[in-house]
């Protein structure tokens, strides 16, 4: 699992027919105290996760392909859940 920040979103002309209809975002891999650690990656976002959200990501590509019902699609990171932000005291 990764702990990352939404950064932005993905646009193709052309793609994998898998992921017709998909939304894949950009996500930083950030620490917890959300500064970037590494290059951003894209990722399917099936919970519809909003700009600047953290996220967790997981990097297991057969849960990806199990979400699309397609084993040869190419996407392998997913957006897993959301993370709530502390609230201020």
């Amino acid at each position: 699992m990764i702990l990352a920040r939404v950064d932005g979103h993905v646009v193709t002309s052309i793609g994998h027919p898998s992921l017709k209809a998909q939304k894949i975002v950009l996500c930083t891999p950030v620490d917890e105290e959300g500064l970037a650690t590494g290059s951003p990656i894209a990722a399917l976002d099936p919970i519809g996760a909003g700009q600047h959200s953290r996220v967790f990501i997981t990097t297991d590509g057969s849960w990806s392909q199990n979400t699309l019902h397609d084993e040869t699609s190419p996407i392998r990171n997913q957006i897993m859940g959301l993370v709530d932000a502390p609230k201020a005291s």
